[in-house]
């Protein structure tokens, strides 16, 4: 064989080997991550308040029914274990837990996103197969294929339940929402995007993002898999009654207005507020108050450390008893201000 034979073998070899490795590897999500909670921490520990609707591109019908929501709805007996979205561990302060399952090749067939008791597991299949018909069940963790972009996973999930978006306030899903999922890990944090479509309730796609870092003790669901029902509102027992406000009759629509000054078209989740020239807008009519009582000091404050909101007086009335630094903050304060004038 000549070095002009050998020289074409060893190309044709060099072509197939370039062919046969895959344009980025998969990334390696297998573990347990812990949440971050210092982004958005509001949403993703407490829950935020009824009447607040910010930052949702809500359609007519989506605003009037989430202002038909009251907080005593959960607590009904035959509610209390309705399927969660299965993308709504962007609104709870829950870990995660990732695994593969893979063929006899050893190729990953699917990447699990473990579930809870209100939430089901999450199977992104990424041999390839197809979403079913639009008239399949649809089951509590809907239907969800995955590929690969470089290094980020991108999923998307179809056939889900008429589900709450964001809990605590009754901003509705319907079961017709799709879910585009990005999920990239940076060393040791794992961000998940969600962007939400809904031709029901949503005018546009309604979009969030959340951070996880690898944790190896990092906690899970507590190994609760059963949701377990009680009579949780005792006046709602055997009566037939269904907690609702009629239209025009929800007393939480004005908080956000009454609390913040923000107009009303702010709070109530109009698609425009979502944009930075809706700021811009309201300069001339927006004046922030002088001080808030709820949710002020900012995640940096409640971990022991100054940083309420600049020019707010952080005035979180629980705060105090909770954290150590607020209290000592508090006392020397006391003593710093001058004594009343003697009569």
């Amino acid at each position: 064989m000549n070095r002009m034979t050998l020289t074409r073998v060893f190309t044709s070899l060099c072509a197939l080997l370039v062919v046969s490795v895959p344009a980025s590897a998969q990334i390696e999500l297998t573990g347990s991550y812990s949440p971050r909670l210092y982004e958005d921490y509001i949403e993703r520990g407490p829950g935020s308040f009824l009447g607040d609707f910010t930052g949702m591109p809500l359609t007519d019908e989506g605003r009037a029914k989430a202002l038909l929501y009251t907080s005593n709805i959960p607590s009904m007996v035959e509610r209390q274990c309705l399927a969660q979205s299965p993308w709504v561990g962007l609104y709870r302060p829950l870990g995660l837990r990732i695994w593969s399952a893979v063929d006899k090749n050893g190729r990953v067939i699917s990447w699990n996103l473990e579930g809870d008791y209100l939430r089901d597991t999450i199977e992104i299949w990424m041999d390839g197969r197809p979403h079913p018909s639009p008239n399949a069940p649809h089951p509590s963790a809907g239907f969800t294929t995955g590929k690969w972009e470089g290094d980020t996973l991108t999923a998307r999930t179809t056939h889900v339940k008429t589900a709450w978006i964001r809990r605590g306030v009754g901003i509705p899903g319907s079961d017709q929402s799709t879910f585009t999922v990005h999920m990239t890990l940076h060393d040791d944090l794992l961000t998940i995007m969600t962007i939400q479509e809904d031709p029901i309730y949503l005018t546009e796609p309604h979009v969030v993002t959340r951070v996880w870092q690898r944790d190896p003790r990092g906690s899970q669901n507590g190994g609760r898999v059963i949701c377990n029902t009680a009579n949780e509102v005792p006046r709602l027992e055997d009566s037939g009654i269904v907690p609702h406000y009629l239209p025009g009759q929800n007393p939480e629509e004005a908080f956000m207005i009454q609390n913040y000054n923000l107009p009303r078209a702010a709070a109530m989740g109009y698609a425009e507020t979502l944009y930075p020239e809706y700021r811009k807008k309201i300069k001339n009519v927006y004046a922030p108050p002088a001080s808030c009582d709820r949710y002020c000091c900012g995640w940096i404050e409640r971990q022991g450390l100054p940083g309420a909101a600049p020019g707010l007086a952080c005035n979180d009335g629980g705060l105090a008893e909770i954290n150590p630094f607020v209290r000592s903050k508090q006392s020397e304060s006391k003593r710093t201000q001058p004594a009343p004038a003697k009569k």
